[in-house]
């Protein structure tokens, strides 16, 4: 759970943020929308706990938290490893105890079923497409069972047909594991599966009700 009672936040004198309201409950996906320069990169900083409001309350008790970010190339895929190998790293610091060899290759097989990435499994991470390479991600940051999965913009730079499989994955994985989601995008179609859609406006948060309505918070 995160909340936001009245937060703002400023950059030495430039205003970013000013009173924000922002509530996710605990398994909730909420969408974020917002036009460039806007202030979405600072609401994240704050929700993932790098940025502390200049003024207001900010609770947060998110779990383990992974963070995707956005992509507009291959350059995330110059390391030469398998996409096996790029997903296990998700299990990084894991308690041995926990993770034995055996139990790790089984976790990391059953996160590439998930994000239907079995097939690829072989392949060299500088072989895939954009939204492969983004769901290899997406994979890597849920094979550690986070309890909130935070997403910036993770279909920048993608085809048509890649940008929609990622948003049925990401719904698909909500859906399954019932973990709290940000999904930030550019794109308001693309958080039809969100149970909350924000948009970030004019220095504060605007909810988006069923028809386009709008109240800000």
């Amino acid at each position: 759970m995160i909340e936001f009672d009245d937060v703002s936040f400023s950059y030495r004198d430039e205003v970013i943020l000013q009173r924000v309201n922002f509530r996710l409950e605990d398994g909730e996906y909420a969408g974020i929308i917002g036009l460039n320069g806007t202030g979405k990169t600072t609401l994240l900083k704050l929700i993932l706990g790098l940025a502390r409001p200049t003024e207001g309350k900010l609770r947060r008790d998110l779990g383990t938290v992974s963070y995707v970010s956005q992509t507009t190339s291959l350059s995330d895929a110059s390391f030469p490893c398998s996409v096996f190998e790029a997903v296990a790293l998700g299990l990084v610091g894991a308690k041995p105890a926990l993770f034995g060899l055996r139990k790790r290759k089984e976790k990391t097989l059953a996160a590439l079923k998930e994000a239907n990435l079995y097939d690829l499994r072989n392949r060299l991470v500088s072989e895939l497409s954009g939204g492969q390479l983004q769901k290899v991600k997406i994979a890597k940051a849920l094979i550690g069972e986070p309890a909130t999965l935070v997403l910036d913009e993770p279909d920048a730079g993608m085809d048509e047909a890649s940008h929609e499989r990622l948003i049925e994955t990401i719904a698909d994985l909500h859906e399954k594991r019932h973990i709290s989601i940000v999904f930030v995008s550019h794109h308001y179609e693309d958080l039809k599966d969100a149970d909350s859609i924000y948009e970030v406006k004019d220095r504060g948060l605007i909810r988006l009700a069923k028809g386009g309505k709008r109240v800000r918070l």
